[in-house]
């Protein structure tokens, strides 16, 4: 796969249009902030993008991390087309999807029958900005998890599943959960609510057993909750963890 400024350009324009069928070429450039006389020529291979107006584009489009390091590479060296797997695209768009909690949220929100496409509804039932809550809608739409039908989210992808490998990103979703867990502690009912620790000596040798019979517990309670309408989005977390100082910790094992 290959990508490009125009390249990214064309397929964005595209969706847009399919979206709404008299979207233009000088609305588009007023969406990405750049005049319409330059749009055209880089579509038209008539000129390149400046280094201000492709970080525009950049921002706007809400390209990840690898797709702007990417671009940037087709800057610095002219007209090179330069290839790329398109696993690697979506691995990293999903890897930044995940960093945040409320993309999961929001796919989950999609499960509601009286969900609404709108970052506005969105915010407000999550507790988002707005500005949030729309640059994750165009983000996910984009990836394709999600799409709007009659102004309802439609999901369009399986659940979601963290592994238990080491990653920087599922590391800041827990944090990001726990301290959603806190404000829920102080904020919510306790009837709409359960906090449970229990504190003791254990075999570390057991811990993947435990694992194992936690997982098959999560399905369980999955499949509970699920039963019957649903109105609400809620995170399930076991938490499991050493008090005391590991005798032989494994080194970059953390997630």
């Amino acid at each position: 796969m290959e990508i490009t400024v125009k390249k990214l350009l064309m397929q964005e324009l595209a969706k847009r249009q399919t979206r709404n069928s008299s979207y233009s070429l000088r609305a588009f450039a007023r969406d990405l902030g750049i005049g319409s006389t330059t749009l055209s020529d880089v579509m038209g291979d008539r000129r390149s993008l400046s280094k201000s107006n492709l970080e525009k584009v950049m921002e706007r489009l809400l390209v990840s991390p690898l797709e702007r390091e990417l671009l940037w590479a087709e800057y610095r060296q002219g007209s090179t087309k330069i290839a790329i797997d398109e696993d690697l695209l979506l691995q990293e768009d999903t890897f930044r999807m995940i960093s945040d909690w409320y993309y999961l949220a929001i796919m989950n929100l999609a499960q509601l029958p009286e969900n609404r496409a709108n970052p506005l509804w969105i915010a407000k039932r999550l507790g988002i900005k707005e500005s949030e809550a729309e640059q994750a809608l165009d983000r996910l739409f984009r990836l394709e998890l999600l799409k709007k039908s009659r102004n309802r989210l439609v999901r369009t992808t399986k659940p979601m599943l963290m592994k238990d490998v080491p990653s920087a990103a599922i590391r800041k979703y827990h944090n990001q959960n726990l301290h959603l867990a806190e404000q829920s502690l102080h904020r919510d009912p306790i009837d709409t609510r359960l906090f449970n620790s229990m504190t003791m000596a254990v075999n570390p040798e057991k811990i993947p057993a435990v694992k194992d019979v936690l997982l098959k517990t999560r399905k369980k309670i999955e499949d509970l909750l699920q039963d019957g309408p649903l109105t609400e989005v809620y995170t399930l977390s076991f938490l499991l963890f050493p008090l005391t100082k590991l005798e032989n910790p494994t080194e970059d094992q953390n997630v």
